[in-house]
């Protein structure tokens, strides 16, 4: 914890003088500021020493700012402190996007896997395709998604190595951490997939030394990229996925997506035929608007410019036109649309109807056993229970 010294005294007032300014900066970005007022209102004024100020300026400095001082200032007075860099990754759908886009897919999941690192974060991406939003923090979870989860009842998965640092992962959403202690953010619904010691025993993984400063605590670790090993052992295509799936699986989690009424379901795959057949339609209204890009085009052309060198130029801006026919001639555009598609509406209701008669329906249990047989999670699941046939 550091001491209140002249230079931590001093970058506090800073702080809560620029406060307005801080905020809105991401957490190093604000250091960076933060240090810049340290020279020009302190160091000069001769309040704090040279050596003061340059160990502001070392990791240490930054690291007792960041955790340390603006931890206290949002414990004892209530402000906010900048948030930290966005790290990692958030898989949904498949489709990867940056975690400072987490909610843009925060409300449509049934859930979260919070994933250690990176590389494994992309083995198990398939399962945001079935409901789940897949997280890689790049290590320890950020502050915004904790508060996040804690503010809802979805279920939170956290997928991590068998050692002191991922167990530690884990415990942050299970219990909280030191420097957080104050604003409650441990979470009532979250659960350990695993990597444990007892797991990576009974797949056969081959273990690491563990880290230096966690040795007192454990001798060895096993990484999630061990399993990268027994690939050609078992002949599986994606053993991370394979055991993340096993072990949802072993603790009773469902990894369909969330279940809705088969009326539902029935009417939205209808709503998608439907325009499946409109869309060849659709593209050819669309080209219509190319019609008046290449007008645009055709009058420039014909235009003459005067002769010289700029890196930007333009003319006066144009008045608004009004023309007196284009409304009726919207109106008759719309009207032949519609015309079309009540022709065609007969036709359409009455395919849609059959398929409605005739629906394909995969039921939750189907559904997840044909997941976990995709997967190769049955295999994981009778080496988990000590089976090794």
């Amino acid at each position: 914890m550091r001491s209140r010294t002249n230079l931590w005294a001093s970058v506090e007032k800073i702080i809560l003088d620029h406060y307005s300014e801080l905020i809105t900066e991401r957490m190093r970005d604000s250091y960076y500021i933060t240090r810049e007022y340290l020279n020009e209102d302190y160091l000069e004024k001769h309040k704090i020493t040279k050596i003061e100020y340059e160990h502001f300026l070392t990791n240490q400095g930054y690291s007792t700012y960041r955790d340390d001082l603006w931890s206290d200032i949002e414990q004892k007075r209530g402000l906010d402190r900048p948030d930290a860099k966005p790290l990692g990754v958030i898989y949904s759908l498949g489709q990867e996007m940056t975690i400072s886009q987490f909610n843009e897919v925060y409300h449509r999941v049934r859930g979260f896997i919070f994933v250690e690192k990176g590389g494994e974060a992309e083995d198990i991406k398939e399962l945001s395709n079935h409901g789940w939003a897949v997280v890689a923090g790049q290590g320890y979870s950020t502050r915004l998604m904790r508060k996040l989860f804690k503010e809802d009842n979805r279920p939170v998965l956290v997928l991590h190595d068998a050692d002191t640092a991922g167990n530690w992962i884990y415990k942050i959403f299970d219990i909280g951490s030191r420097r957080t202690k104050h604003l409650e953010l441990w979470l009532n619904n979250v659960t350990d997939l695993g990597l444990n010691e007892q797991d990576a025993i009974l797949l056969g993984l081959p273990s690491q030394p563990e880290a230096k400063r966690y040795k007192k605590q454990r001798k060895i670790r096993y990484e999630l990229s061990a399993f990268s090993v027994v690939k050609h052992r078992w002949g599986l295509r994606n053993p991370v996925l394979a055991y993340t799936v096993a072990k949802m699986k072993e603790k009773g989690i469902r990894i369909t997506p969330q279940p809705e009424t088969l009326k539902a379901l029935i009417k939205e795959d209808i709503q998608f035929k439907i325009s499946r057949v409109l869309k060849e339609f659709q593209e050819g209204i669309n080209r219509l608007s190319e019609m008046f890009i290449t007008y645009a085009e055709n009058i420039a052309d014909e235009l003459s410019y005067p002769e010289g060198v700029a890196v930007e130029a333009g003319g006066a801006p144009f008045k608004k036109k009004q023309f007196s026919f284009q409304d009726e001639l919207f109106d008759e555009a719309k009207q032949k649309i519609q015309d079309f598609l009540n022709e065609i509406k007969p036709q359409l209701i009455s395919e849609a109807q059959q398929s409605v008669y005739t629906p394909w329906i995969i039921d939750v249990d189907t559904y997840e056993q044909t997941i976990i047989a995709n997967t190769d999670a049955e295999k994981i699941l009778k080496m988990l229970s000590g089976d090794n046939k």
